[in-house]
């Protein structure tokens, strides 16, 4: 099939079947059954990787690690899903992908969801996993620290406390894939965007935040629920990926430009026609694969330079 007409397909289907339906009040329970479902459509492909879980605190991670990997390196990645979605299983076939392309592990965390569990008691829950990574035996000077989504907003919001405690050495590096940082919907891409998207809708961020939000007095410009306000000066190298049709395109234009008025070390790439998340349908498309292989460029050139 031709490209086009490939990505017009895939484009339709989604829009019929995720970004549609979360114009209604389906309850975060279903939702989360359904996308499960839906994400069943990616090739998980496992072959030379193994797969494992076990506990950082509380919490579950699914470690997938090359049969050849030979790097003390890995990717400490948080799921997307608006704070209230996604799972190891639904980004699975993603990040097995990651881990095959890159060669490095990567421990996929499964944090608490909201609306059973609110900003900040699940920032919190994550912090506390990141301390037991640190604390089973991995340097920080080994970690990557990864997100998608809201896991993006987790992850520069988790670097950014450990910016703010000035003792604790930093992750090696910070990649933020189609960044949910602005929880203010500020960004004008959320207006321009919003019949381009194939997979967000003004509507599912709207309730997103509000699960995100419940039962505290925090505003959404806060810093510590936006990330993208905050000082940004001392993140470690930072890698920040889009598509130039998602409605989040801006945050991550915003925080590419703040990041480097803050003389942060960042790499930028928006990837035209795509929309959000776009790279977890890699296996179709090749702005996914070209993705994946920035990522890798990233890890081996950027963070590895002075090695």
């Amino acid at each position: 099939m031709h490209e086009m007409w490939k990505q017009l397909l895939v484009e339709s289907c989604l829009k019929g079947t995720l970004r549609y339906p979360s114009k209604y009040d389906f309850s975060p329970q279903t939702m989360r059954h359904f996308t499960g479902q839906i994400t069943q459509i990616f090739p998980c492909n496992t072959q030379d990787l193994n797969i494992d879980t076990y506990s950082l605190d509380t919490l579950t991670v699914e470690k997938i690690t090359p049969l050849q990997n030979t790097s003390k390196q890995i990717i400490f990645y948080l799921h997307g899903g608006g704070f209230c979605l996604g799972s190891l299983k639904t980004h699975r076939a993603w990040l097995c992908e990651m881990a095959r392309t890159t060669g490095l592990t990567v421990m996929s965390l499964a944090y608490p969801l909201t609306p059973e569990t609110p900003f900040p008691e699940l920032n919190e829950a994550v912090y506390n996993a990141y301390k037991a990574l640190l604390a089973s035996g991995i340097q920080a000077d080994d970690v990557i620290l990864a997100g998608d989504d809201a896991g993006a907003n987790l992850a520069l919001a988790l670097s950014l406390r450990l910016v703010r405690q000035k003792n604790t050495v930093l992750p090696r590096g910070l990649m933020l894939l189609s960044p949910f940082i602005d929880l203010t919907l500020t960004s004008n891409s959320i207006r321009y965007n919003q019949k381009h998207d194939a997979l967000l809708s003004i509507d599912f961020l709207k309730k997103a935040i509000h699960y995100y939000l419940q039962n505290c007095d925090f505003d959404p410009s806060n810093p510590r629920v936006s990330p993208l306000f905050d000082d940004l000066a001392g993140l470690p190298p930072l890698l920040i990926q889009v598509g130039s049709k998602s409605m989040l395109m801006d945050d991550a234009k915003r925080l590419k430009d703040m990041a480097v008025n803050a003389e942060v070390d960042v790499s930028y790439k928006l990837y035209t026609g795509m929309w959000h998340n776009f790279f977890m349908f890699n296996a179709w498309f090749d702005e996914g694969k070209m993705a994946l292989d920035d990522i890798c460029y990233f890890i081996q050139h950027r963070l590895n330079k002075t090695n």
